[in-house]
């Protein structure tokens, strides 16, 4: 193997022990929370997001990460277009960065819709900050009362991943459930593509094993 080759495998292995190490303290940290504030479902989702993270999420994380304040969270998509979300909560340890979003989206005469937004830069200003590469998407979502979609079908199973999982919104419609090859295929289910945002990518490794599949769109 080339040098080249040869950095490239080991940025591949720094990035997915990284990214299982982020979705293991965000599990454990949202079970542990459960602990002493009930189950997740029932958690204030409409609280403001530096407010829910301060209750709900940061005290129970291992490592002590430091609170920022509001601010845009810029990435890229895997095409290298330059993404800017909405304004999110941010906190960092070492060069480690996490921004959170928390949503309650209300609905006439149906349950409203609760989740959290998690976007994790494992490297933070020392990376290129792209989804997919650097840069991951985790949503903690409750869906045990929510049906519906495109095609109105039933959300993944009551349990299934605990709740969380790696992707983004299209989750609701089935994102964790599909396959690995829907991660790719520009659907709802998946835009881990060079068109696509990227969000579904490190769902995607997760989905293979905790490695890199062969039809990953981005390089290390």
């Amino acid at each position: 193997m080339t040098i080249p080759g040869l950095i490239g495998k080991y940025n591949e292995l720094v990035t997915v022990t990284e990214l299982k190490k982020t979705y293991s303290e965000l599990s454990q940290a949202i079970k542990l929370s459960e602990t002493v504030n009930g189950d997740f479902r029932e958690w204030d989702y409409g609280l403001e997001s530096s407010v829910f993270a301060k209750k709900y999420i940061m005290p129970y994380l291992t490592r002590g990460y430091k609170y920022i304040g509001y601010m845009k969270f810029v990435y890229k998509s895997p095409n290298g277009t330059t993404k800017q979300p909405w304004t999110l909560a941010q906190y960092y340890y070492n060069t480690k960065s996490i921004a959170i979003l928390v949503h309650q989206n209300e609905r006439e005469g149906e349950d409203p819709i609760k989740y959290v937004e998690f976007i994790v830069d494992i490297n933070g200003k020392r990376g290129q900050s792209i989804m997919g590469k650097d840069v991951f998407y985790f949503t903690l979502f409750n869906y045990t009362y929510y049906y519906g979609g495109w095609n109105g079908t039933q959300l993944c199973p009551k349990g299934e991943h605990y709740g969380f999982y790696q992707g983004d919104i299209a989750g609701y419609w089935g994102a964790y459930c599909g396959s690995l090859d829907d991660m790719f295929t520009g659907s709802p289910r998946g835009n881990c593509n060079k068109s696509g945002s990227g969000a579904n990518c490190g769902l995607a490794i997760e989905k293979n094993g905790w490695q890199v599949p062969e039809q990953y769109p981005i390089k290390f």
